[in-house]
C-alpha cells in the first residue's frame, strides 16, 4: 500500500491555472457587488423622492388648514385682501413652511363655499417647463 497512488501529484500547471481562475471569481465577485450596490443606491434615490413629495404634500395640507381655520375663527369664507395675501406669501416661501414655486387661491362661490387650491413644482433634475405641476384642494363650508 502506498500513498503516493490515493494522492495526485501537484504540478506547476494546475497551480497556475487555480490561481487564474481565483481572479475570474474575484472579479465576477465585485461584478455583481457593484451592481447590487448601484441598484441599492438607485432605491434610495427613489425612496428620497417620494419622501420629499409626501412632505410637499403635506405642508400644502397644513397651509390649506392654517387659513381654513382663520375662515372658521372669522365666522366668514371671505376673508380681508391682507390676511389672504399674507397667507400667500407664506405659501410662496419655500425656504421656510411654504412650497416650491407654490401658489395659493380661494375661489368662493354662490352658495358661500370656498374653495383652496395650493399649487406647486417640486424640484427635480427635469427642466422647469417639464416637471409635473402638483395640486391640493380643499373645500371650507361653514354653517352659521
Amino acid at each position: 500500500m502506498t500513498r503516493s497512488r490515493c494522492l495526485a501529484p501537484i504540478t506547476v500547471t494546475g497551480r497556475r491555472r487555480a490561481r487564474g481562475m481565483t481572479l475570474i471569481e474575484v472579479l465576477c465577485a465585485i461584478l455583481v457587488m457593484t451592481t447590487g450596490l448601484l441598484g441599492l443606491m438607485t432605491l434610495m434615490a427613489r425612496a428620497s423622492q417620494a419622501t420629499m413629495s409626501t412632505d410637499d404634500a403635506q405642508r400644502a395640507a397644513s397651509l390649506a388648514n392654517e387659513l381654513a381655520t382663520e375662515m372658521w375663527l372669522q365666522g366668514t369664507v371671505s376673508l380681508s385682501s391682507t390676511t389672504l395675501s399674507a397667507w400667500q406669501t407664506r405659501v410662496a416661501d419655500a425656504t421656510g413652511m411654504g412650497l416650491p414655486q407654490g401658489t395659493g387661491t380661494v375661489t368662493v362661490d354662490a352658495s358661500n363655499v370656498a374653495r383652496i387650491t395650493i399649487t406647486w413644482t417640486p424640484p427635480g433634475p427635469a427642466p422647469a417647463n417639464q416637471r409635473t405641476t402638483r395640486q391640493y384642494f380643499t373645500d371650507v363650508r361653514l354653517n352659521n
